[in-house]
């Protein structure tokens, strides 16, 4: 063979090879990861090389699939906080949002770079919500905070990651900075009193969708064994409710090269100035197009923001972005992020016959006020 033939069959294996993947990506991004069988067939590959592929080829890429709950359909609204602490405070405020988060529906918060300044995502019951603002101003009337913002999410999105920009032969991102990208699409959940209100959930549904979050391949068998319940009342509640009453808002194609926490990622948010109804829809067009936006959201002022975690190619992935946003008049604060913390729903915070309970805001109050004396 000549090394113009060699050079042939080496092009014609990479894009066979790039686009398996792509027919894989493709089809678990329409249905799912819970059935590798129906994968199988419709992308014509035998099941067990799906499997291979899906739980370790891709995986060792980055590539993952996140089930995302529909918080407003599970009772639960969305809010956006960001507290600027005390030097006084700042000795506290770490232990404080942790407590946030393991006893009063925060699901997280990261430090901004260079400032005294969280950013916490909050998802309490509807019916609660007003008592972080009361909460926040305790701090501040304690001389913990000396400023806060609170608002309600109105809209968020998570974009499937552009996977087709992704070279599966040499494990990167195929990224030309003057060519303009499309969305692969955006698993989306819009505010909703009467849904947040009128919601319909017990323990069953709810320790199916915890146990998913937290691994969306996870057999319901195996859950069952996890929560202790008969795998046929679960494979019942999962069918006949979680999935009829779209207690999940989709399932995400994500990527996290080597993991999550990895140390070389670069964290950053983006917010605007408020935006108009047309601005806010050009936003979230133009940021789900980067392989590196994990979600934006739309907050009530029309504010829009978007988290991004972006691996080595930083500077091509900013420029690129910001040429976009400018192009559409769209101009951007950047915080940098050096400490974040996520949590996951739990089923400590909801009672059986009762629902979500009260977050323990009073208690953090007095935990916080206690540690800062013995200080």
């Amino acid at each position: 063979m000549t090394n113009k033939n060699q050079d042939l069959a080496k092009n014609k294996k990479r894009v066979n090879h790039n686009g398996e993947f792509i027919k894989l990506l493709d089809a678990l991004k329409a249905y799912g990861p819970r059935n590798l069988s129906l994968i199988s067939i419709l992308t014509g590959i035998p099941r067990e090389t799906v499997r291979y592929k899906v739980k370790k080829q891709l995986r060792d890429f980055g590539f993952t699939v996140q089930m995302m709950p529909n918080f407003y359909k599970l009772g639960l609204t969305r809010l956006y906080a960001k507290i600027s602490f005390t030097r006084h405070g700042m000795k506290i405020a770490q232990k404080l949002l942790h407590e946030l988060g393991i006893g009063s529906y925060l699901s997280y918060y990261c430090k901004v770079a260079f400032k005294n300044d969280y950013i916490a995502i909050i998802n309490p019951p509807s019916k609660w919500a007003n008592k972080f603002s009361e909460f926040f101003e305790r701090l501040a009337s304690e001389g913990i905070a000396k400023d806060y913002e609170v608002q309600e999410i109105k809209e968020v999105g998570y974009p499937h990651v552009s996977y087709r920009l992704f070279n599966f032969e040499k494990g990167t991102w195929s990224l030309n900075e003057e060519e303009s990208r499309t969305s692969e699409g955006v698993v989306l959940q819009r505010a909703s009193r009467d849904e947040a209100t009128n919601y319909l959930m017990d323990s069953s549904d709810l320790a199916i969708i915890t146990e998913l979050q937290a691994d969306a391949f996870k057999p319901l068998t195996k859950i069952s064994e996890i929560v202790n319940r008969d795998p046929r009342l679960l494979r019942y509640h999962f069918q006949e409710h979680v999935v009829r009453k779209g207690l999940i808002a989709g399932y995400v194609l994500s990527w996290f090269p080597r993991g999550v926490d990895a140390p070389h990622l670069s964290r950053i948010w983006l917010k605007t100035d408020p935006l108009t109804t047309q601005k806010a829809i050009e936003f979230s067009r133009i940021t789900s197009t980067s392989p590196f936006c994990k979600f934006y959201q739309i907050l009530e002022d029309g504010t829009g923001m978007v988290y991004m975690l972006i691996d080595r190619q930083f500077t091509s992935a900013v420029r690129h972005l910001s040429k976009l946003l400018m192009e559409h008049d769209i101009g951007c604060e950047s915080m940098i992020v050096d400490d974040a913390t996520a949590f996951s729903l739990t089923m400590e915070m909801y009672k059986e016959g009762y629902g979500w309970l009260k977050p323990k805001l009073d208690d953090t109050i007095t935990m916080t006020l206690h540690e800062l004396a013995r200080q």
